[in-house]
């Protein structure tokens, strides 16, 4: 790169990291705020919420980074606007193409930078997330159950421990299941421990017995709402016995095996296992998640050559490049929404994946071409004149406003 390309290359990339910098701090303790409750109120350690709530970085970069693209473009070429030096590389007759080329250029790097977190480390980190929060989940249903109280996690299933030690075993279990009145069930153990596996999360029991009452056989039928008779106890005993908590800890919706669309890697998504009940559940989603990973990076160079084919030429300050600001930045948002539109649609019908991809090409295409040939394009010249026009009247009309409300203060 010539000289002044380098020196709006590197303006740019300043301005880039800045306001990434500071877009996702903001959005990552606005989240980590909210997330505070795993310390304060879920007993979880000050590390696990650092590791969890640092898991979505990189799904706020990738997200923020083409509006952090599109502010920095904008305040670099406005800078340069500004300050003149746009007006002495038009008085050098240099082509266009100096200033569009660096930008280009950032647009390329933030586009590989948000290639490689949509289609690696966004998918690993929101799996990573996700076996957190089963892991959290299980320590929740763990830690309300207290030594030498009667807890009841659900509304007729109680625990009682007597004991519990620092390696996560209690001592001492007792577990009465009244969920059903017919049949009650009494577990008790000498020993118990809260596992975590591929399959859920189960309460296993150790050197133990199982008491079942067994209600009298009588004529009729019997009134679920009154307390049944029970004729005999069946007491068994058992060296190793576990129950599932997966319903009791929500691990049934959120376990490494029950992966969302966005939480699986491409690799996944690209060869899916046909025999996968879930995957195939999901196979719109899915499909829809596949292609949005390819076609969100776009949408960097996509703001990159939108802002530059507004604000590359030299404009006077009669004409009120802020308008044009303006009018750049509500169009690279529209393209954005389409976008998010368009990946919605391609959840219901396959035939609008490829207008995932002509959306943001269509628009770089057509961007670079009115920026590297330094056209004006005459529709959005007479918007802004427009626009220019009518401001004085919106002004006149919100001081008019403003004094009506002021008035009758004064009275």
């Amino acid at each position: 790169m010539k000289l002044i390309e380098r020196y709006i290359f590197m303006r740019t990339v300043t301005a880039f990291l800045m306001t990434v910098t500071a877009l996702t701090a903001i959005v990552w303790l606005t989240q980590a705020l909210s997330d505070l409750d795993l310390v304060t109120a879920k007993g979880q350690t000050i590390l696990i919420f650092l590791s969890m709530t640092s898991l979505v970085l990189p799904t706020l970069v990738m997200v923020i980074a083409p509006f952090a693209v599109m502010i920095a473009v904008a305040h670099t070429l406005n800078s340069l606007n500004a300050d003149s030096e746009l007006v002495v590389i038009n008085a050098t007759s240099a082509p266009p193409w100096v200033v569009v080329k660096p930008i280009l250029i950032m647009g390329l790097v933030a586009t590989l930078l948000g290639a490689s977190l949509s289609l690696y480390a966004a998918p690993r980190a929101l799996g990573s997330l996700r076996g957190f929060i089963t892991q959290v989940r299980a320590d929740l249903v763990a830690s309300i159950v207290k030594e030498g109280i009667f807890t009841e996690i659900e509304e007729g299933m109680t625990f009682h421990i007597q004991k519990r030690e620092p390696n996560g075993i209690m001592r001492g279990l007792f577990l009465s299941d009244e969920r059903d009145p017919q049949k009650p069930i009494i577990y008790s153990s000498e020993f118990a421990q809260i596992i975590e596996t591929t399959d859920g999360t189960f309460l296993k029991m150790e050197r133990g017995t199982i008491q079942q009452q067994i209600p009298k056989q009588q004529d009729g039928e019997n009134d679920p709402e009154q307390s049944p008779d029970f004729s005999s106890v069946n007491i068994i005993n058992f060296d190793s016995y576990a129950i599932d908590l997966t319903k009791f800890t929500g691990v049934s919706e959120s376990s490494s095996r029950f992966l969302k669309p966005r939480e699986r890697t491409t690799h996944s998504l690209l060869n899916p296992d046909i025999n996968d009940k879930l995957y195939l559940s999901q196979k719109d989603g899915s499909r829809s998640e596949l292609h949005d990973r390819f076609t969100n990076p776009l949408y960097n160079l996509v703001f990159a050559c939108v802002i530059t084919a507004f604000l590359a030429q030299v404009r006077t300050t009669r004409e009120r490049r802020g308008n044009a600001i303006l009018i750049a930045i509500l169009l690279a948002a529209s393209l954005r929404l389409a976008g998010f539109a368009t990946t919605s649609l391609a959840i219901q019908t396959p035939y609008a994946v490829p207008f995932m991809y002509i959306l943001p090409l269509s628009a770089i295409v057509l961007s670079l071409w009115v920026a590297v040939t330094g056209r004006r394009l005459v529709f959005i010249d007479n918007l802004i004149r427009k626009m220019e026009l009518l401001n004085p009247h919106i002004l006149n009309k919100l001081n008019k406003m403003r004094s009506n409300r002021q008035t009758p203060n004064a009275i």
